[in-house]
């Protein structure tokens, strides 16, 4: 049976940021600009039509809303659905950009060129991969919500009085909850290791999985834990460096605790209100973007060297 490396698979994600640091953050630059720039592409566009419509749409002090305001409203909403489709679609493929990339720093660590980042049949795959998955979990997680809410609320009934109903319902929604849960984690393990044999392969994998992980459920879920773990003692450490860093600058701004102070400031004009907070935008955005590329690493790496052990063990 293949064994998987526990911690060698959970610190993973650290060994990469630790031998390719200056990769690390050219990934959070690469994903800061991709997720910014359709939204400065369409401020230009739509910008102007968005406050246009609000603007038709508040209500004059006699009478009753425009009927044309809220036909334009209706038209804006529907751009909108389309525009958070195609944000769905992008912001994927940022994912699966960044993740081949760490996928690539793990399984394929001689190809470091341009920071491990490529834009070939890998990452597409990659895409179409995370598509699929994300549409399958939301039809499952329907299902399975289904499966407990039905047989929960069928019990409350059948247990006839109103109070011994409620909770019979109760504890049979918590139990099968319960049982979801534990099925739902199971599944995700046996198919943990689709994203890494999709890029590997350069094709479409996903219940290949299934054969790969058989008797290695419980590895995994050691692997998946460890992660979690870590990744919440250094969002720890982080949260305390900050508090500490504005305690130990005088505190949060003091207009911060009184709201009116609150609203003045917010009823600035949008350029004199941009003006002020700007500095402060970018430093958030600077140290967001380093800890979110970190936080890939932490996440995608120990998938990539739980399937090179057990792709190795395999071929072996």
């Amino acid at each position: 049976m293949a064994k998987i490396s526990v911690a060698g698979s959970a610190f993973a994600g650290f060994g990469v940021i630790a031998r390719h640091p200056g990769a690390v953050v050219t990934w959070g630059v690469v994903m800061l600009v991709l997720s910014l720039a359709p939204l400065l592409a369409l401020i230009p566009l739509m910008g102007p039509e968005i406050l246009k419509t609000l603007a038709a749409m508040m209500p004059p002090k006699d009478g009753p809303i425009d009927q044309e305001a809220m036909r334009q409203m209706m038209q804006l909403q529907s751009g909108l659905m389309l525009l958070q489709i195609g944000g769905w679609l992008w912001s994927t493929f940022i994912k699966a950009l960044i993740c081949s990339a760490v996928f690539r720093a793990v399984l394929q660590p001689d190809q470091s060129r341009g920071a491990f980042l490529r834009l070939g049949a890998q990452e597409l795959w990659l895409t179409l991969l995370f598509l699929v998955v994300s549409v399958l979990a939301y039809i499952v997680a329907v299902i399975a919500a289904l499966g407990v809410v039905l047989p929960a609320f069928i019990v409350g009934l059948a247990s006839g009085a109103q109070g011994q109903g409620a909770t019979a319902g109760i504890l049979t929604a918590v139990g099968l909850g319960l049982v979801a849960v534990g099925v739902l984690v199971w599944l995700g393990l046996r198919l943990s290791m689709a994203a890494p044999m999709t890029f590997a392969d350069g094709q479409f994998r996903l219940f290949e999985s299934w054969s790969l992980t058989r008797g290695s459920a419980w590895r995994l879920l050691g692997v998946a834990l460890l992660s979690l773990l870590m990744v919440f003692i250094l969002e720890l450490i982080v949260a305390g460096v900050v508090l500490g860093a504005m305690f130990a600058a005088g505190g949060p701004p003091v207009w911060l605790t009184d709201p009116e102070a609150v609203q003045a400031f917010l009823a600035q004009p949008p350029l004199d209100l941009l003006r002020r907070v700007w500095p402060w935008l970018a430093v958030v955005g600077l140290v967001g973007t380093l800890i979110g590329s970190c936080l890939v690493a932490l996440f995608c790496a120990p998938w990539a060297a739980a399937y090179r052990d057990l792709s190795l063990q395999r071929d072996a």
